[in-house]
């Protein structure tokens, strides 16, 4: 169900990626959130609903998560450096480029540093806010190293704390940590920080960079998200005011786990508009 990551070294740095099953000739690259299991595999659901309308999905660990090295660096454009440089060695062309909270950040940079390399963006409850304005961004607590007694004993965690604990969705989250001395161990707490300390580089700048880029918003419709994104969202509107933005109903942050397939069939229909027109598609949202 889930593919094996496998290493892709570059210049840049290494990567895991996962390729998922398709015959679709659109190449879709997902960058995930941050999380204490976090990894490419959350798009478990949504990769097959995106082979089904003709592309075709690739997901990455991000460093220092799943089962990719830690990098050198961790500021956004140097983590767009890394995610393009992987691009480039699996021979994707022109990609649409999908993330989702930090993932946001690394594809809306790397979206603006080369958009002619760019067919789309969707970014899933991200890339619209600068988190350096945020409070809880700039003074949130450590991140700590997770662990469970047992897998059995994360999947109960997962099971008490998610709103759809589908077989997919644990098996997704389940690939995010790793087995040892009989525990599961959640992602790395330092990445976890390096990389919510290079979420506060600002995204305002790259904005105007995105002109000739389809830009599908995503938005959390449940609190506190809800809050933050009314607030945020009219000055991202105004920097990119083709950016077809839509608001996912009954959606916490975690939109993907949260919307399941259905999301899948959305941005699929969304991409493959966007790829017949191969223009920026002008929305009235």
């Amino acid at each position: 169900m889930i593919p094996a990551p496998r290493l892709v070294r570059t210049h840049a740095g290494t990567l895991a990626v996962r390729e998922w099953p398709s015959d679709g000739r659109i190449p879709l690259v997902f960058w995930h959130a941050l999380g204490p299991c976090a990894s490419g595999a959350e798009l478990v659901e949504l990769a097959p609903r995106f082979a089904a309308h003709g592309l075709a999905p690739v997901s990455v660990d991000g460093p220092g998560f799943g089962a990719s090295p830690p990098a050198t660096a961790y500021d956004l454009e140097s983590l767009a450096t890394l995610l393009r440089a992987t691009m480039r060695e699996l021979d994707l062309d022109r990609p649409v480029l999908m993330g989702h909270s930090w993932g946001g950040g690394v594809v809306t940079t790397l979206a603006a540093l080369h958009p002619d390399e760019t067919r789309g963006l969707v970014l899933v409850d991200s890339g619209h806010i600068d988190y350096a304005d945020l409070d809880s961004a700039r003074n949130s607590a450590p991140p700590i190293q997770w662990e469970w007694e047992s897998r059995a004993a994360f999947t109960a965690w997962l099971e008490e704390n998610l709103e759809r604990p589908t077989p997919e969705v644990l098996a997704g989250y389940g690939a995010g940590v790793l087995d040892r001395d009989g525990k599961a161990i959640g992602s790395s707490a330092e990445s976890m920080l390096r990389a919510r300390d290079g979420l506060l580089d600002r995204l305002s700048v790259r904005w105007p960079a995105l002109a000739d880029v389809p830009v599908l918003l995503l938005l959390a419709t449940q609190p506190p998200h809800v809050d933050q994104n009314r607030e945020h969202l009219p000055r991202f509107q105004a920097a990119v005011p083709h950016a077809d933005v839509r608001w996912v109903e009954g959606a916490s942050h975690g939109v993907i786990a949260d919307a399941g397939p259905r999301l899948g069939d959305e941005i699929a229909a969304w991409t493959t508009a966007v790829a017949a027109a191969g223009r920026p598609a002008h929305s009235g949202a």
